[in-house]
């Protein structure tokens, strides 16, 4: 691992030279941080949500779903953008702003080590500064981009875990946290492939896997909402995250599309709805859950409907 010389800093005087005014800067010290670095933490915008700043080279925030979003990602310098969202990126925007797109997309339930490796070599070999995204930047994304850097030795375990806990990500997924604990320093750092968009697996094989999920959370359901004893690992907030991540990966499935506008709006609500649940989870709402379980349950047999 690196020394101290490494902590998460902010080139405040270069940084601000370089950004617009809706971009501001606000740093914001976790009474949680287990190091004395402070995590620093971009005002949010209409576009962007969640944004912080690792180093001078590294950010992590929401996924950037409009033009606004790349003019944002431009002004702040931006020139690298690594989605672990379901969905890619759009790489045709992107380039009209002079960033490229990487897709390196991870569920809720943990982050594999190939994963680590491609995101440890997209992050060294890529033009900085680099933006690494999920969806709303809470989760996925600061997991996803503490592995990278621990396994760059840009930063340490302790630093990852004050700067994920600034952004906010949950510890009801505890695949994560254990993915970043569990990542080392990697001696080298091999060459790989890397693409704008991964290649995304059969609609049957993903439906099918949104099954097995759905069956976890009516087990916990019928359970008080407890952990099951065959699956202390399983939280209900983290087997809806996977199932709205799952959802959100048909959006551009071939094999999905084919079938209709129709069958994409069922998906579309089926996402929404598996959204709400993950909502409703986080916010311990388990009165309002059973209800929204039953919708997302009514949603996804629509879709089934029309296969």
């Amino acid at each position: 691992m690196k020394t101290s010389s490494h902590r998460i800093v902010l080139n405040t005087l270069t940084f601000i030279a370089a950004t617009t005014p809706a971009i501001l800067i606000s740093a914001c010290a976790s009474s949680n941080q287990t190091t004395d670095s402070s995590v620093y933490q971009l005002q949010e915008s209409e576009s962007l949500k969640n944004v912080f700043q690792l180093n001078d080279s590294l950010y992590s925030g929401s996924e950037p779903a409009n033009r606004a979003a790349f003019e944002e990602l431009e002004a702040m310098g931006i020139r690298t953008l690594i989605s672990v969202d379901a969905t890619p990126p759009n790489a045709s925007l992107a380039g009209e702003h002079n960033i490229r797109v990487i897709h390196l997309p991870i569920g809720y339930e943990g982050i594999s080590d190939q994963r680590v490796k491609e995101l440890a070599f997209a992050i060294q070999s890529s033009f900085k500064p680099v933006y690494i995204h999920c969806h709303l930047g809470k989760h996925r994304g600061p997991a996803a981009t503490c592995a990278g850097a621990v396994a760059l030795g840009e930063i340490t375990h302790e630093e990852a875990d004050a700067f994920m806990t600034q952004a906010g990500t949950s510890k009801n997924y505890s695949g994560l946290w254990s993915a970043v604990e569990h990542t080392q320093q990697l001696e080298t750092i091999e060459p790989m492939h890397l693409s704008e968009q991964a290649i995304a697996s059969s609609l049957s094989k993903t439906m099918s896997k949104i099954a097995k999920q759905a069956t976890y959370l009516n087990d916990i359901a019928d359970n008080g909402f407890a952990p099951l004893a065959d699956h202390p690992d399983l939280t209900p907030t983290s087997i809806a995250g996977h199932i709205h991540n799952l959802l959100r990966s048909l959006e551009t499935n071939e094999e999905a599309l084919e079938y209709g506008s129709e069958f994409m709006e069922d998906l579309e609500y089926a996402s929404q709805t598996a959204s709400k649940v993950e909502t409703l989870l986080q916010n311990n709402e388990l009165d309002l859950v059973v209800d929204a379980m039953s919708a997302l349950e009514n949603s996804c047999s629509r879709c089934h409907d029309k296969l």
